[in-house]
């Protein structure tokens, strides 16, 4: 009988231990949040105010900060673990960094309760942070007696206004281990399971092209034939460089530099790829081959005639065609094989704080480029070890209404060690950063064809 007890006891406190830290490895503050639900969670907001941030632990030894918040027309509860960070102290001539100590509101593990200050301080929303990224998490909103459930990735809705069965104010006891069991066949949760370790081939490559940056000089127009000479991607005929005072440049200058436009950048590394399986690259003649048809009497169809309107969308499938060929041993176009990403993962989007339905994916036109970091974060998710190149669509120099397909980029999106997500962006012989590729092609379209990563990556190479 006391056998019987013991392992009773056991279970329960390992219960107990489980709901102060889950199967994502984030903390838990659920035990805390039962011992303030009448002194935070439900008193008025003029209370609330009179109060300093209060620290307590969970079971397993993690400190968290209680606080208060406010907004015009909001005031939040907030339930914060504890976090460091590195501060640079500087006095006169010497710097001495510190470690001090800090309570992000979006950090793993996060728990926040919002109120309104014009609707009778009525409950809005709980908010539920189980990711490394601050964007990414779940909420829960009360409408009448019933609880909707949303999961938010990067500002767009993977899943909104989800019932679930349980009354809202369960929520301000209920641990992450909890709502994920309640929500775990009517929520997505497998777009934002992240498993470590996965991409070692995607940073293998990113750092190879990084590594390589300082050899490239922009010129439109070239690209290195499958034998490695630079020729003109419209004309086939060959490149003489010339420097800015109109001088060939000299051939140990080449020998040094890679002088590529952007589409030759993006063939220059899936070269990488094609050149050590069969001895030679890509022909630039089969990367321009047409992908789509146009009617011959529509408003595209007539500047077809006259204009390329879907040269990178057309290079950049059949590239990711070549690359499908090597790693297969069999040919395939974009279709048969599938490299086209074309999923509407998303029901809709956050746009300047309104919520409005997803475009979603637009055929033979791709993704809005406002929005292209949440799908970058899923395919990270579900398609490890995979990059993609981006065929960019927006308004010609020479008509902006005019939509052609006129840049390419490349994406190795990626979950570091501690399960963040990045993404390495190169185009034209550059990086850039997520920011700076949403700031700089914004209102664009990008459609995005993948590409296995490999770590038998060895681009061609000046000799």
């Amino acid at each position: 009988m006391k056998k019987l007890l013991l392992n009773f006891i056991f279970i329960v406190l390992g219960f107990s231990a489980f709901a102060d830290y889950n199967s994502y490895d984030i903390p838990d503050s659920a035990e805390i949040r039962r011992t303030i639900v009448n002194s935070w969670l439900t008193p008025e907001l003029n209370t609330l105010r009179n109060y300093k941030e209060q620290f307590k632990d969970n079971r397993v030894g993690v400190t968290y900060q209680i606080r208060l918040e406010e907004s015009d027309d909001e005031f939040s509860v907030v339930v914060a673990p504890r976090s460091e960070i590195d501060i640079n102290m500087i006095n006169g001539d010497t710097v001495k960094t510190v470690r001090a100590a800090v309570y992000p509101k979006g950090a793993a593990g996060s728990w926040i309760l919002y109120r309104s200050k014009n609707k009778g301080e009525q409950p809005l929303r709980v908010e539920y942070y189980f990711n490394q990224d601050s964007d990414v998490y779940l909420q829960f909103r009360p409408e009448g007696t019933k609880t909707y459930a949303d999961l938010i990735i990067c500002g767009s809705y993977a899943a909104r206004s989800v019932l679930v069965g349980v009354p809202f104010n369960r929520l301000y006891t209920a641990s992450f281990h909890e709502v994920r069991n309640w929500t775990k066949k009517s929520l997505p949760w497998d777009k934002v399971t992240v498993l470590k370790n996965q991409y070692t081939n995607t940073l293998i490559m990113a750092g190879t092209i990084r590594n390589n940056l300082d050899s490239f000089t922009f010129m439109d127009d070239a690209s290195y034939d499958e034998h490695g000479k630079l020729k003109s991607i419209f004309t086939g005929k060959d490149i003489l460089v010339m420097d800015e005072y109109g001088n060939p440049v000299s051939a140990e200058e080449l020998k040094k530099k890679h002088f590529l436009s952007g589409a030759g950048f993006l063939k220059w590394i899936v070269d990488g790829i094609v050149e050590p399986y069969r001895g030679y690259g890509t022909a630039i003649q089969q990367l321009t081959v047409p992908t789509m048809e146009f009617n011959s009497v529509g408003k595209n169809g007539v500047m077809s005639q006259d204009w390329n309107l879907t040269f990178t969308l057309d290079w950049c499938r059949n590239l990711a065609s070549e690359a499908y060929s090597i790693r297969s041993s069999r040919h395939g176009d974009y279709k048969s094989a599938g490299l086209d990403v074309n999923y509407n993962y998303f029901s809709s989007e956050i746009v300047d704080g309104k919520i409005l339905n997803s475009t979603g994916y637009l055929k033979n036109t791709g993704y809005s480029a406002d929005h292209l970091k949440s799908m970058l974060y899923v395919l990270a998710v579900t398609e490890p070890e995979w990059f993609y190149l981006g065929a960019i669509r927006q308004g010609s120099a020479i008509k902006a209404d005019d939509l052609v397909f006129n840049n390419c980029i490349v994406f190795f999106p990626y979950f570091d060690r501690n399960g963040k997500f990045g993404c390495f962006i190169f185009e034209q012989g550059e990086e850039i950063s997520m920011d700076k590729f949403l700031e700089k092609y914004s209102g664009a379209y990008v459609h995005l064809e993948r590409v296995k990563a490999t770590e038998a990556f060895f681009p061609y190479e000046k000799k």
